[in-house]
């Protein structure tokens, strides 16, 4: 089989240019659109003809998705550690783009991520929303990691006590004499109490008369030897401009399902997105940045979808920008009560909608605060504790030690944007998870400068615009245990 694959490649070559993922042969046409040719133990990806892009615009950082060989040979290996299979991929983005900027002399361009566990096993009807939680408490971790560059305040205290004494306690005749009056004073509360306390006493398992009657006692610390250090952080900035260009998405063979989310920003992308707010839509298209209609892309990535979340910065068929944002929610229904279904559905619309919508306030302006306390020690107590009673005086003496650990952090991230003008509904899907098979619903929404005109022109009653034109296309499905993210990073872009 391997020997007719490597013919039927050969055999391609000669007719056109092409570029088999799974043979590694190299393509130099950069126009071009994937088809998928199906042989009958391999996928393999072949190159259309597709509409022009600029050689500026397509750079060598752009990290390609998860190939179907891939995916094949990870559910084979039955991955152990969903979180620790993420994180390894998201870190191996962010090292190798990193370095290749780093080389190019571009130390402006922040790259760094985040992850989270998903907090639902894959047989309870929450997992879907707890999934989505999972990708935005990724997203935050990684805002974070970007926060502690921004701006810290530090704060440190170092404490050592050292005590000893050989004074054993001793029970005073003042604290005799009190303690008889504040009885004395007692007696008849204690009278109508009886019976009650009585009965909690005996529950415990103590005699109640033993109770009542016991030997007033004393402790006393006799040596302590105690060390601590606390650090306090505080941390806050500006994080707009952070925009999705990759996540991650791994269940292990255990049911345990993670999220690694990679964020990348500039001055570049955040001067970017403030223009393309303030522009009221009068944007010019270039050309030389042209790639495919965006409800092409999506039609042709649809299966991938589940696996985007977060806002995104593209260019259409004629160069326009567009800023496109994924969201998604989970129904928990009853998958044997369909009405409930439907009508859980048409709320996690809203809560997706909702969400899609807050990834443009987000990218616009958002403004995070962390502050984090913790303390670390050691402590060595002896104690004594010394009992009168009718036989005399009897004395305990025990000895604790223990080490402290104690850790508080709070995260707080705030946006707020008015006037938006011009996000509309491109998309709205509706899939079952592929591993749990859980109903994911998800929205897609798109701003596009001629959109903002279109609508601000409605709104004055003035002409509209011509509309741009739209195209169609394929797509195929991926039904692993594993997902990525479609690759939306450009370097131009930063």
């Amino acid at each position: 089989m391997k020997f007719r694959l490597h013919a039927m490649a050969s055999a391609v070559c000669l007719a056109a240019p092409v570029l088999f993922s799974s043979l590694v042969l190299a393509n130099t046409e950069a126009n071009a659109q994937i088809a998928t040719v199906q042989t009958s133990q391999t996928t393999v990806a072949l190159l259309a003809p597709a509409p022009v892009i600029s050689t500026e615009d397509v750079t060598d950082t752009a990290q390609p998705n998860q190939t179907t060989q891939e995916v094949i040979q990870a559910a084979e290996a039955k991955v152990q550690d969903a979180m620790a299979d993420v994180d390894h991929k998201a870190k191996q983005i962010v090292r190798q783009q990193t370095e290749k900027f780093r080389l190019k002399g571009r130390r402006d361009i922040r790259i760094m991520y985040g992850t989270a566990l998903v907090k639902a096993r894959p047989s309870e009807g929450k997992w879907g929303d707890a999934r989505v939680i999972a990708y935005q408490k990724a997203v935050m971790s990684a805002r974070e990691k970007l926060l502690k560059q921004l701006y810290a305040d530090v704060a440190t205290e170092m404490v050592r006590e050292s005590f000893k004494t050989n004074q054993l306690p001793e029970i005073s005749d003042e604290e005799l004499r009190k303690q008889a009056g504040l009885e004395g004073a007692l007696d008849m509360l204690v009278a109508i109490a009886d019976t009650a306390l009585d009965g909690r006493v005996e529950k415990m398992g103590i005699d109640g008369k033993a109770y009542v009657a016991a030997s007033p006692s004393k402790r006393k610390i006799m040596m302590k030897k105690a060390f601590s250090k606390t650090t306090s952080r505080l941390s806050r900035g500006e994080l707009g401009g952070t925009i999705v260009t990759k996540t991650f998405e791994t269940t292990d063979e255990n049911g345990n399902t993670a999220i690694s989310v990679v964020l990348t920003t500039s001055n570049k992308m955040k001067n970017t997105l403030q223009d393309l707010r303030l522009s009221k839509g009068n944007i010019q298209p270039d050309p030389r940045k042209a790639r495919i209609s965006i409800e092409q892309y999506l039609e042709k990535n649809k299966s991938n979808l589940m696996y985007q979340y977060g806002l995104n910065l593209m260019h259409d068929e004629l160069g326009y920008p567009v800023l496109i944002s994924y969201a998604q929610a989970g129904n928990d229904c009853n998958p044997v009560d369909y009405e409930e279904c439907i009508e859980n559905r048409e709320f996690s619309f809203i809560e997706a909608e909702n969400d899609a919508f807050s990834n443009f306030a987000e990218a616009y302006q958002l403004t995070g605060k962390l502050q984090t306390e913790s303390t670390r020690g050691e402590e060595k107590i002896k104690d004594a504790t010394i009992t009168r009673g009718d036989e005399g005086t009897e004395t305990v003496e025990g000895t604790v030690s223990r080490i402290i650990k104690e850790t508080r952090e709070m995260s707080r991230q705030t946006s707020s944007v008015k006037g938006l003008v011009g996000i509309k509904e491109t998309l709205r899907w509706t899939e079952k998870h592929p591993v749990t098979g859980k109903e994911i619903n998800g929205i897609v929404l798109t701003w596009h400068p001629v959109n903002e005109q279109s609508i601000r022109n409605y709104k004055a009653n003035k002409p509209k615009p011509r509309a741009v034109q739209q195209q169609s296309a394929t797509h195929s499905s991926n039904t692993s245990n594993q997902g990525a993210g479609m690759d939306t990073f450009n370097a131009d872009d930063f």
